[in-house]
């Protein structure tokens, strides 16, 4: 989880104008593991600097189709490898799920985008009593990014940074530390907090815990059975081991009830390419998740928990992520039924998977 999206996401204009890779790698052993030669040749250009042993796993959905693409970096040489169902950590785009259970919470009348969040947490706040949902969903409640009373949390780990925050700890923040001129719903600040927060009240509101909301609304329908927010539910054989950007190996993140909804997802290419698919149906949960709530510049607006690029050719629903060993993003277009999700196990490794991920939208996009 980052402090700020915006900036990767401007360069989304680059979808109008990149030139895909001409060179090719006669001698790339990855071109005799991967039949598709060109995605060899991107997969060499745009991962020649993964780490020893990191691997990444690509699903690229178009109409119902499925291709799944595995990288792995043995003794210093790219080779293609199966890892479909491999789990790994996909931080932020956990705030995907996030607001399409805000949305499938509100179809149930169980919730509404102008419910303020202090009536539902049960105790006033500081400031800002009127923080709504739909706030909390679209980054624009005038949260930070961060709590700021971290010393606060018992037995804090800045390896784990999120696995002690606790609901005393956020209740705390929230009366006692929450600025008191935050500028509620009037501009986009990219806040972690507000959408761990979301994720709390919204379990509150179903009674029940976080992991067993997205079971509820989403995982459980679509036969996700590699997607948890529990390290403790993940096969132990599947889950992929994090690395620094150097590739040395790292700790996995957990999450306290306060901050799952922020970025506690494990989860597969396979599995992934179900919620793409999921996300291409015309339904009310997913229609309402999709549309645009706020606007932040003349080409990118807020759904809930989506950040959406638009412009007179493209509409492209987005999301990246990233925790303490793990980076991912995903892109999809609803219109033309195409979907990439690119995962790794790398931290902090968005100029390897983020031009990769457009790349093969791109691709996708010369087969319509």
């Amino acid at each position: 989880m980052k402090k700020n999206r915006i900036t990767f996401y401007q360069t989304m204009l680059i979808i109008l104008a990149i030139s895909l890779i001409g060179c090719t790698t006669e001698n790339s052993p990855l071109r005799d593991d991967i039949d598709n030669k060109r995605y060899a040749d991107l997969l060499e250009e745009r991962l020649s600097d993964l780490p020893p042993d990191a691997e990444v796993a690509i699903a690229l959905v178009q109409e119902g189709q499925v291709e799944y693409i595995g990288v792995q970096n043995q003794n210093g040489v790219l080779r293609g490898t199966a890892n479909a169902n491999h789990i790994f950590e996909i931080g932020s785009i956990t705030k995907v799920f996030t607001g399409i259970s805000l949305s499938a919470l509100i179809s149930e009348q169980r919730a509404a985008l102008n419910d303020r969040v202090e009536d539902q947490l049960g105790y006033p706040l500081r400031a800002g009593g009127e923080i709504t949902l739909a706030q909390l969903a679209t980054h624009t409640s005038g949260l930070p990014s961060l709590p700021t009373n971290v010393d606060e949390v018992k037995d804090f780990d800045i390896m784990d940074p999120y696995a002690s925050y606790s609901g005393d700890n956020l209740q705390s923040y929230l009366q006692n530390h929450m600025p008191l001129d935050i500028a509620v719903g009037t501009s986009y600040e990219y806040s972690n907090l507000g959408m761990g927060i979301l994720g709390y009240t919204l379990a509150q509101m179903a009674n029940t815990t976080y992991e067993d909301l997205l079971k509820n609304t989403l995982t459980s329908h679509l036969d996700m059975t590699q997607t948890t927010t529990l390290l403790t539910n993940v096969d132990p054989e599947l889950l992929v081991t994090p690395r620094t950007r150097q590739g040395e190996i790292t700790s996995h993140w957990n999450f306290d009830e306060t901050m799952s909804g922020a970025g506690s997802v494990k989860s597969s290419v396979q599995d992934m390419a179900k919620f793409i698919q999921y996300n291409f149906r015309n339904d009310e949960i997913v229609n309402r998740a999709q549309q645009a709530a706020f606007t932040i510049d003349n080409n990118l607006s807020m759904g809930l928990g989506w950040l959406i690029y638009e412009d007179e050719v493209f509409r492209i629903h987005t999301h990246d992520g990233g925790t303490g060993g793990f980076s991912s993003i995903l892109m999809m277009d609803k219109e033309k039924q195409i979907g990439v999700i690119v995962l790794s196990n790398v931290a902090n490794y968005d100029e390897g998977i983020s031009p990769l991920c457009n790349d093969f939208i791109l691709e996708l996009y010369g087969r319509l």
